[in-house]
Parts: structure tokens; C-alpha cells; sequence
């Protein structure tokens, strides 16, 4: 019992096959944390950045309204033509803002996925609407860790507050008894800096959360033992089956070798190292082709059966080692040695009529 529970435990870490079947299936390392903050950090910026512009469509809607309150809407057309101006300035408030925002969440998501895309991980699935395993998850390990976080989080913005309060509390009171536009004009930068502590802080966390996402992500990954060996099996397939089809393998070389010297006309060797198997046909080809090369056992292979089959073997080894270095199987020799493997079959067609005579 004890081997069965050591061969189950998550001990060993993920393989490449492992780790590229959950990024297929959309399972990666991803921090919520970090593309909250980079949201949060971009609107700022850009309501910052925009700011002037962002005022001017707020002072056009506002005023539209305000100078048409008096005035009577008589009829549907007036009425969708103040509701018209309104909403094309609306728009021109809020796209650029929700332009900037939806392309932020995509690059951060492309970021940290690494480009990976699956429509199994937005599946709707069973175990996810589950209450009971909502209610697992709530109150397993990472869930504790989620709630520590949330915790830690507001602990750490309420330091924020308090201590940027109690050191700018004298200018908020003042700004009580101050004009309104010296007010907002002031108020605007204890605002900025307020936000641009939270900003920070929350970075600080969010790359933090990032690199315990990872940790986790590979810890989730982490295979037993057991698993391992079942997927060495399935890549690398059976041993009684692999050594069956190396088996078949080399029979089916060693026949595909048999017909290659069979068709063959001549087999030039070196004597010992090179063997190449040529055929030449006039009628049929431009020039001598090789059917089968090969070098030390592979060579002396082709001569042996060269010689089982009756096809004559000529020693000559310069041609031999130009051959092997120069033409590959089913290829035509090279033309600077035409000459040479031509004086070659002459010599072997001579021999055959002597012995046909």
C-alpha cells in the first residue's frame, strides 16, 4: 500500500510533453494581480494624459444641457437631436479610454500566457458550477492563500491612507475654507500621489503574486512517478513492439537492398570501404544511376550480395570513393565521371559476352 501511494505522490517534475498538453488545453501561468494593477496604472495615466480633453467634452455635454433646459422639446426629432449631441460627445469621452484599456488587458494576457490560446480552457464545465467543489475551493489551500492575500492587501492600503492623511491633514482642512477652483486645483496632486502609493504598492504585490502563480502552475504539473513511466511508454511505445518493428525494419531494408543490387549492372568498391551499386540502361536512362551505396558493413553487404546474385564486382578506388562522396541513391552519376564508370561497364559487358560465348 505504502508503494502504491509513493508511486501516486506528485514528486517528479513536469516533462516537455506535459507542460506542452496543458498550454494547448489553455492551462498557464496567469496573476490576476498583475493585469488589475496594469489597468489601474494605464486608466491613470491616461485620464492624466487626457485630462484637457476629457474636460472639454465634459464642459460640452453639461453646457448643451444646461442652455437647452429652458427650452420646450416640442417633438421626437428635437429630442433625439439634443440626446444625439449628447451622446457623440459621451462617446468621444469614454472610447480612447476603453480603447487604451481593452488593448492593456490583451498584451498583458499575451504576456504572460506567451501567446497561448485554447477554447478548451473557456469551456463551460460541470466541476466549475459545481457549489460543492465551489465550496472545496474556497476552503482548500489556495483558497486560504487567496484569502491571506486579500487580507494583506487591505492592511497594506490602509497604512497608505492613513499615513498620507495624517501627512497632508493640514492642506486638507484648508482646502475647506479656500476658493473651489484653488481647491480642485491643489487637491489634484495629494490625489495623483495618493494614487501613485496604492499604484506601486499593488505592483510590488501583483510581481510577487506572479512568481507564486508560477510556483504553483509548476507545482500542479508535477507528475508521479507512476506517470511518468506510463508517458515514456506511450512516446516511446511498447519495448516487445519497438524491437518487433526494428526487427521488421531491417528486413524490409535488407529487401529493398536485395532488389537494389539485383537490378543493378555493376557494383564498384574500393575494395573494403565503399561498395556502389550502378545500373545503366541506354534505351532508358541518360546516364548511370546509383541503386545502392553504402561504406564498411553496409559495403561489404552489397558485394556479398552482388556476388550471391551473379553481378559482376570491379575493384577501383578512386571511382569508387568519387562515386560515394559525389552521387546518392536513385541520382545520376556526376558527368566528370562518366568516362570512367563507361571504361567500368565496358569492361563488364566484355566479360558477360565471353561468358554467353
Amino acid at each position: 500500500m505504502s508503494d502504491q501511494n509513493s508511486a501516486q505522490e506528485k514528486t517528479e517534475e513536469p516533462t516537455q510533453r506535459r507542460i506542452e498538453k496543458a498550454r494547448e488545453e489553455g492551462n498557464v501561468s496567469v496573476s490576476t494581480e498583475i493585469s488589475s494593477v496594469m489597468i489601474m496604472l494605464v486608466s491613470t495615466i491616461t485620464f492624466v494624459g487626457m485630462g484637457g480633453l476629457m474636460y472639454h467634452h465634459m464642459k460640452t455635454i453639461f453646457e448643451s444641457f444646461f442652455w437647452n433646459a429652458g427650452m420646450p422639446v416640442n417633438n421626437q426629432e428635437q429630442a433625439l437631436m439634443y440626446l444625439n449631441v449628447a451622446g457623440n460627445h459621451a462617446i468621444q469621452l469614454m472610447l480612447p479610454l476603453f480603447i487604451v484599456l481593452i488593448v492593456t488587458a490583451l498584451v498583458v494576457n499575451l504576456i504572460q500566457t506567451k501567446g497561448a490560446f485554447s477554447l478548451k480552457a473557456i469551456q463551460p464545465k460541470g466541476s466549475k458550477i459545481n457549489p460543492v467543489n465551489g465550496i472545496k475551493r474556497v476552503f482548500s489551500k489556495r483558497g486560504l492563500v487567496e484569502l491571506v492575500k486579500g487580507l494583506f492587501k487591505l492592511f497594506v492600503m490602509g497604512l497608505i491612507v492613513y499615513f498620507t492623511i495624517e501627512a497632508n491633514i493640514s492642506h486638507f482642512v484648508s482646502f475647506s475654507i479656500m476658493p473651489i477652483e484653488y481647491s480642485l486645483s491643489e487637491s489634484g496632486s495629494h490625489i495623483l500621489l495618493f494614487i501613485g502609493r496604492i499604484l506601486a504598492a499593488l505592483l510590488i504585490m501583483s510581481i510577487a503574486d506572479a512568481a507564486y502563480q508560477q510556483y504553483q502552475h509548476k507545482q500542479d504539473l508535477k507528475m508521479s512517478k507512476q506517470e511518468v513511466k506510463d508517458e515514456r511508454k506511450q512516446s516511446e511505445g511498447d519495448p516487445q513492439m519497438k524491437s518487433k518493428r526494428k526487427a521488421m525494419g531491417m528486413s524490409m531494408r535488407k529487401k529493398r537492398l536485395d532488389h537494389a543490387v539485383l537490378e543493378s549492372d555493376v557494383v564498384v568498391t574500393n575494395p573494403i570501404h565503399y561498395a556502389i551499386a550502378l545500373q545503366y540502361d541506354p534505351d532508358e536512362s541518360k546516364a548511370p544511376i546509383v541503386m545502392a551505396k553504402g561504406q564498411r558493413l553496409r559495403a561489404q553487404k552489397i558485394k556479398k550480395l552482388a556476388k550471391e546474385l551473379d553481378i559482376p564486382v570491379v575493384e577501383n578506388k578512386p571511382v569508387a570513393q568519387a562515386l560515394f562522396a559525389s552521387a546518392d541513391v536513385d541520382e545520376y552519376i556526376p558527368e566528370d565521371l562518366f568516362r570512367a564508370v563507361a571504361e567500368i561497364l565496358a569492361y563488364v559487358y566484355k566479360l558477360k559476352n565471353k561468358h554467353n560465348i
